[in-house]
């Protein structure tokens, strides 16, 4: 399950104000890491994207040294010891592959993510050829660490945001989430704000509706506008926008085992129409007055 064709558009939210940002190209986009002024410190900006760095190395499809490549060519024979990052995120890829009927699925070609055997000391084997390209989970997981490594450098507050996937931590910090209109990619609407939360968006605005691979009916499926979801991390933020896609059915039991919650866009008649699928509580997010209605 993975995209097809463009490229995933991307929640937008201010850098608040007395805060400074710094951005590198990570991750096949610019990653944006912002704390307040007074804890903006370049040792602190620095462990945020050395955990970036880290994780585009470790999680890369085509680099021959990274973790996923050497799953591909020798887990079919003899384990494999992967980063605890690594191993956390396939971890996560095989739950949610379990409770959505299949539906997430990070493999390519004929690979099926249930081929893999996770084994104690992050060791990975497999019972068929794999190939696995983790995409945006891996990108989420990449926020996630920053944000881990801006903590552990004393930060209490901070905001990173790499395309299509946000974080903000800190106490009181309420940060407003922009989704671009599916008809319209020029405008953002300001739905609602999230405070030490994660924020993911799946869809495409510059292409005829946004494609995704379905690994269990062998095709692409194109959706129109876009799913975002809110979570307590960004890499289950984003792959709970591919389930909310190619499986509501499988949606709301999720979203709510998870506490997350999910906004769906779409045109139709000319207006913006937004369907949303809450789990209570809410205590990390706060809607526009139009939504909370």
């Amino acid at each position: 399950m993975a995209y097809a064709g463009c490229s995933p558009s991307m929640p937008s939210s201010p850098v608040p104000e007395r805060w400074i940002a710094r951005a590198q190209p990570w991750l096949g986009t610019l990653v944006e890491v912002a704390l307040p002024s007074g804890e903006a410190t370049e040792t602190r900006f620095a462990a945020a994207f050395a955990a970036i760095e880290h994780v585009h190395r470790k999680m890369s499809p085509c680099d021959p040294a990274s973790d996923l490549a050497r799953i591909r060519r020798v887990a079919q024979r003899r384990a494999v010891v992967v980063h605890s990052s690594t191993y956390a995120v396939l971890q996560l890829a095989l739950s949610l592959h379990r409770q959505s009927g299949g539906a997430f699925d990070p493999t390519v070609a004929s690979a099926r993510i249930s081929a893999l055997r996770l084994e104690s000391r992050n060791r990975v084997r497999a019972t068929a050829p794999i190939d696995i390209d983790l995409g945006g989970i891996a990108k989420g997981c990449a926020v996630d660490c920053a944000v881990a490594g801006l903590r552990a450098a004393g930060a209490t507050a901070g905001l990173v945001n790499a395309g299509g996937d946000l974080r903000v931590f800190g106490t009181g910090v309420w940060t407003p989430v922009r989704l671009r209109h599916p008809g319209d990619p020029a405008i953002a609407a300001p739905l609602f704000e999230v405070q030490d939360a994660a924020v993911a968006t799946s869809g495409d605005y510059f292409c005829d509706g946004g494609n995704l691979v379905d690994r269990r009916a062998r095709r692409i499926r194109r959706y129109a506008g876009s799913v975002s979801v809110v979570a307590p991390s960004c890499m289950l933020a984003d792959a709970l926008t591919k389930i909310v896609a190619l499986a509501p059915a499988h949606a709301p039991a999720l979203l709510a085992s998870y506490g997350a919650h999910a906004f769906r866009l779409h045109k139709a008649g000319g207006e913006l129409h937004c369907a949303t699928t809450f789990s209570s509580p809410m205590p990390h997010l706060r809607l526009a007055p139009a939504l909370a209605a």
